[in-house]
């Protein structure tokens, strides 16, 4: 009868969060490889991504509880840009307009332009 070897049991290593802050500013502001960096901490390249991954839906979080503008702000901010893109369909409908004037051939009894 065979018997197995077990291995011992790793324990978890934690990490507090100004070590994984700095660790993420390190591989950052160093411009290398995830790899690389995580080599030289002593830890795995996809701890990196996970804390960066985390870093970001907090980041997310945070910015999404801001408090939302009042309903007269959006309502002011609504007419601004309606009036804005009524203005932006009228400078439109010139341009189109001078465009065709421009184009058409001129009349018969117009000098030509010789170059």
């Amino acid at each position: 009868m065979k018997s197995q070897l077990s291995k011992p049991a790793r324990s978890k290593a934690s990490y507090t969060e100004e070590y994984k802050r700095e660790a993420l500013q390190l591989w950052r502001s160093s411009g290398r490889s995830a790899a690389k960096v995580a080599a030289e901490l002593g830890i795995r390249a996809p701890l990196l991504y996970r804390w960066a991954h985390l870093e970001r839906e907090v980041n997310v979080s945070k910015s999404e509880s801001k408090p939302s503008r009042s309903i007269p702000e959006l309502e002011a901010e609504i007419r601004r840009l309606r009036a804005e893109n009524a203005k932006l369909l009228e400078q439109r409908e010139v341009l189109k307009k001078s465009l065709g004037i421009l184009s058409e051939a001129p009349p018969r009894g117009m000098p030509e332009f010789n170059r």
